[in-house]
């Protein structure tokens, strides 16, 4: 009885020594701009038999992917590496060879088959400068899911070493555009993993959709679409596959986007005032409207910040196409945007500190960024056509469709909120309308 006691106790000091807090050298400071970026390494996970060996290394490569792909964070060429799998799983990390190829952090992980058809993956971080451990979990989950795995284990790791939330276990909802067999244009609503994987369409393309955008809080898609043969707000439930009208008005009804709490549905509606494009806000309970604006010119794109209280939006009430923000309820209009040339699609940070929107200028159509008081403005991209800019979850990264001439085909990018680190996401056909999920849970 006394052995087992004191086996209990170690395993118990153990866990608590793994949660505890680790007074890390290491940290990534995300506000420091121009910093460089922390050299990780991230070696294959060790796998107790062949199976798990394979998921291991498939668990690394997409954590080396996600982590890769961030301004944060430098992955160290797997060929650099002095210590193999099994031999982490044996020894743990040997700090001197970690920093002797100038990682300053280190995964040492371990995948375990399970029964039913499930994996065990165990993983801890390490600071090589201080040789501490800085975060350790363990996650089991079905063998099918290993992707949804490593995508957590890598946000973990974000969230470790700079102190924010990652944005890695999320998905992109988006518009993909295709030629049927009768040589027309289809338009499906289209999903993927923020890395590109697990692409899917939604629709089968029979009818017209337009404009995407996630519930902040819920695997929820509100767009519209043609498929009564009007155009329609409709809601998808990514997990259920149920799809139902929420917004069934006369008239056009576009853009829409749901409040951060996800219970009130800001919109675009043409209808009762001659055709002229108004805002208005819907309660998702009891699907009442209220109009927000009262201008003959043309007012859309709403966008909420973040504790709700305001709302950016587009109009060319002052003769040209401008950014304007007002209180919820419709009070208080002020105009934002200044600067030479036209804006449209704005959007609010989740983080409250920029709203990003298109500027068309001198025959550009660019990603840019404005602090919500209108005092700085910087455009961040620089191309023929960019669209519809929607943040990451983490209000870090910028998710965007583009054209880089007439004759090219319409992609998604990404780009860091600096301005820094371009990237495309590879699509099957032509993509347009990218909207970003919530953390997946």
């Amino acid at each position: 009885m006394r052995h087992a006691f004191r086996a209990f106790l170690a395993v118990c000091i153990m866990a608590l020594a793994a949660a505890a807090p680790a007074h890390a050298k290491v940290r990534i400071d995300l506000s420091a701009p121009g910093a460089a970026p922390l050299p990780i390494a991230i070696p294959d996970f060790h796998g107790e038999t062949p199976d798990a060996a394979r998921f291991g290394a498939d668990l690394a490569g997409v954590i080396r992917g996600d982590l890769g792909n961030s301004t944060p964070f430098k992955v160290l060429n797997p060929a650099s590496y002095l210590q193999t799998p099994a031999q982490m799983a044996a020894t743990g990390p040997l700090f001197a060879d970690w920093r002797s190829i100038n990682a300053d952090a280190v995964v040492n992980a371990v995948v375990k088959p399970m029964d039913g058809g499930k994996i065990r993956v165990e993983v801890r971080l390490f600071d090589t400068q201080t040789e501490q451990q800085l975060y350790g979990t363990a996650l089991t989950d079905s063998a099918a899911n290993w992707r949804y795995i490593a995508h957590r284990i890598a946000d973990d790791i974000y969230k470790t070493l700079t102190g924010e939330p990652g944005y890695f276990f999320t998905r992109i909802v988006h518009i993909g555009k295709s030629r049927g067999v009768d040589g027309k244009t289809m338009k499906k609503l289209c999903i993927m993993d923020q890395d590109g994987a697990n692409y899917q369409c939604l629709t089968d393309g029979s009818s017209l959709v337009m404009t995407p955008r996630f519930n902040p809080n819920l695997q929820k898609v509100v767009y519209m679409s043609y498929a009564s043969g009007l155009p329609r707000l409709y809601l998808w439930d990514i997990n259920t596959g149920q799809q139902t009208i929420i917004g069934d008005f006369e008239g056009l009804n576009s853009t829409p986007r749901f409040n951060n709490k996800g219970t009130k549905l800001a919109m675009t509606l043409t209808a009762g005032h001659e055709g002229n494009a108004e805002i208005y806000e819907m309660d998702m309970s009891s699907r009442a409207l209220k109009r927000l604006t009262f201008q003959r010119e043309t007012d859309t794109s709403p966008s909420y910040s973040p504790d709700d209280s305001k709302i950016v939006f587009s109009s060319d009430r002052g003769g040209v196409s401008a950014l304007y923000t007002m209180n919820a309820d419709g009070s208080g209009v002020k105009r934002l945007t200044f600067g030479e040339g036209r804006y449209y699609s704005p959007a609010w940070s989740p983080r409250g500190d920029l709203i990003a929107f298109i500027k068309q200028y001198q025959g550009k159509f660019n990603v840019g960024v404005i602090d919500p008081d209108g005092q700085e403005e910087r455009i961040l991209t620089d191309s023929f056509m960019d669209d519809n800019p929607t943040w990451a979850p983490n209000g870090r990264v910028l998710v965007f469709s583009r054209q880089q001439n007439r004759a090219d085909k319409e992609r998604i990018f990404t780009i860091d909120l600096t301005g820094y680190n371009l990237r495309e996401l590879p699509t099957p056909t032509d993509s347009t309308d990218p909207a970003w999920s919530p953390l997946m849970r």
